[in-house]
């Protein structure tokens, strides 16, 4: 029997996949965060980060990227998403904290008009998610996606991780 928080990992990730945005983002707390830091010691509040987002902002890339018609995401990056290596702490019956590895791989099936276009791109990182129970549903209150090249240029950057 999957754990749930395991069952979460894995149904953000399909949803993702998928392009299923919207609900995506309702796996999300309303005070959420998610932060792809340079440096993962450093304060997203203070020190320059790939992405820091409330659920706020969250909710408005979601809205670009379904919505706005982007020449980056028209079409849609395909994407394919192996989360291994879950290794989860439930600290009692309401929060816990899940440490897994991603492997995303990207290809960028567009135009002429985005960058990367026929290139096949790896975005393997080591992640940290932290869950609470919010009106009885396991929901991510934080999500923390170390990039294994994050001290690297990364180009086009228009779908989320």
């Amino acid at each position: 029997m999957t754990h749930p928080i395991e069952a979460l990992i894995l149904r953000e990730a399909e949803l993702l996949d998928d392009g299923k945005l919207d609900d995506w983002l309702s796996l999300y707390t309303e005070d959420a965060s998610y932060w792809i830091p340079i440096d993962e010691h450093a304060d997203p509040l203070k020190d320059s980060s790939i992405i820091y987002d409330n659920r706020i902002r969250l909710a408005m890339r979601v809205e670009q990227i379904l919505n706005q018609g982007r020449v980056a995401q028209n079409p849609r990056s395909l994407t394919m998403r192996m989360v291994t290596n879950i290794r989860i702490q439930q600290d009692g019956d309401s929060t816990a904290t899940a440490r897994f590895c991603l492997h995303l791989t990207e290809m960028r099936a567009g135009d002429w008009r985005q960058r990367g276009l026929g290139e096949m791109r790896v975005y393997p990182g080591h992640c940290t998610m932290h869950a609470r129970r919010d009106q009885g549903e396991w929901k991510i209150h934080q999500k923390k996606i170390v990039l294994l090249n994050r001290y690297q240029p990364i180009v086009g950057l228009s779908f989320l991780i």
